[in-house]
């Protein structure tokens, strides 16, 4: 397909495929496909899709790509005040965490934060990182204050440094157990970590669960750890663990791409019991085609049939990369009365969900195809998050100490 085509099809795609169709206008679709034309430059169509999809303020979970220009600048950015500081940076660059990009193209951030406010409507300034390096990404170079000031020119063709574990575990002190989930897929890992964690978090009067950075996965990952924060005898014990409805959009693309989906899932499974349940799903999909949204059936997942003593509290760390499956877990255990979240809103990405992935070649497409029944009752998350019950607002303080695991040992502590 040619720039121009693909970019009428995302445009289709937003107006009548996207679960958000019915609730979220966006942008002018004329005045976004006015300025593609088949032979502009990769960076300068990317950058152009990527500032129509941002019209709608469906972060994390409606974005495009393109499979030969992947970029990386090799930092991280977060607004405080009228700076953008580095809360990470890949070594070998000229500056380190901690430092303050204080204009890009010359343009102070104040005056680059109105020209580009497309990316930053929905949500407040310390809430914006992934946008301003998207901003960043786009732009020839940015001017830096660390020892001294100086300007940097911009690359995109940095190389990832090794990530951290996705699980660490460990006990802070007697009476206080740690563990920090990076994602909610890893499943051999989280397993692995539970199973000896679970000795030691029923020995000890405070767990505190750190789901700040956690991008999300597969809620069946998080079950195991329900039964730390339910006391022995709590009132949700055996009642189900989620109370919203979701309702998934079935016009002809989102179930032609889902059958293929699940046909190309038949192809690839040997288990009988996997085959029938697919099976299923693509005799549900061909019945509810063309019907518009249909109410998705809950997952009938339940609360363990009882909690433990120990722990006696139990702190959850969030923070606005809590995303997907971490915002989830939080919901509910927000409902229980061990449980305190502690930190700042999450990522609020759960509105609309169960993403699509279309394929144009070069280019790729997520958006989602389920809609949150809690929109239509003002409880919606998109740009708010999750609320913690204690707020502890991000400062450059956060960049070299670890503000929130320092204020929940002390909080947990003063409970005893």
């Amino acid at each position: 397909m040619t720039k121009t085509e693909i970019a009428k099809t995302i445009v289709e795609i937003c107006q009548k495929d996207a679960a958000f169709c019915l609730d979220i206008e966006g942008g002018s679709p004329e005045f976004f496909l006015s300025k593609i034309t088949d032979d502009m430059p990769e960076r300068e169509f990317l950058f152009s899709v990527e500032q129509y999809l941002a019209t709608f303020g469906v972060w994390g979970h409606l974005y495009f790509y393109g499979k030969r220009l992947r970029t990386y600048l090799g930092f991280h950015v977060r607004r405080y005040g009228n700076s953008l500081f580095i809360t990470h940076a890949e070594a070998g660059l000229p500056f380190s965490k901690g430092a303050e990009i204080v204009a890009i193209d010359g343009m102070p951030i104040e005056q680059a934060a109105e020209k580009f406010a497309v990316f930053f409507e929905c949500d407040p300034p310390d809430r914006q990182g992934e946008r301003w390096e998207t901003v960043i990404e786009n732009a020839n170079s940015v001017t830096v204050r660390a020892q001294n000031t100086f300007d940097y020119p911009i690359r995109t063709d940095l190389k990832r440094g090794a990530g951290g574990p996705s699980c660490i575990n460990k006990l802070i002190d007697r009476d206080c157990y740690y563990i920090k989930l990076t994602n909610f897929f890893d499943e051999e890992n989280i397993s692995s970590i539970m199973d000896y964690a679970s000795k030691e978090i029923t020995r000890t009067k405070n767990l505190i669960i750190d789901l700040r950075d956690n991008c999300g996965g597969n809620d069946t990952e998080f079950l195991p750890l329900l039964k730390f924060l339910l006391t022995e005898e709590d009132e949700m014990c055996g009642k189900p663990i989620f109370i919203g409805e979701d309702e998934t959009l079935y016009t002809e693309r989102n179930v032609e791409g889902r059958i293929q989906i699940y046909r190309e899932c038949l192809e690839s499974t040997t288990s009988d019991e996997i085959r029938k349940y697919v099976t299923g799903q693509i005799e549900e999909l061909k019945r509810c085609k063309g019907k518009g949204f249909h109410p998705v059936k809950a997952d009938e997942f339940l609360f363990p049939q009882s909690g433990t003593r120990f722990p006696e509290r139990v702190a959850v760390l969030t923070d606005c990369t809590c995303a997907s499956s971490a915002e989830s877990f939080v919901e509910i255990a927000s409902r229980l009365k061990k449980v305190t979240i502690i930190g700042r809103p999450t990522m609020g990405i759960c509105d609309y969900s169960n993403l699509m992935r279309v394929d144009f070649g070069d280019y790729v497409l997520h958006y989602p195809t389920s809609r949150s029944k809690a929109i239509d009752m003002g409880k919606g998350t998109r740009g708010k998050g999750l609320q913690p019950d204690i707020l502890i607002p991000w400062t450059p303080e956060h960049i070299f100490e670890d503000v929130d695991l320092s204020f929940a040992v002390t909080w947990l502590e003063k409970q005893n």
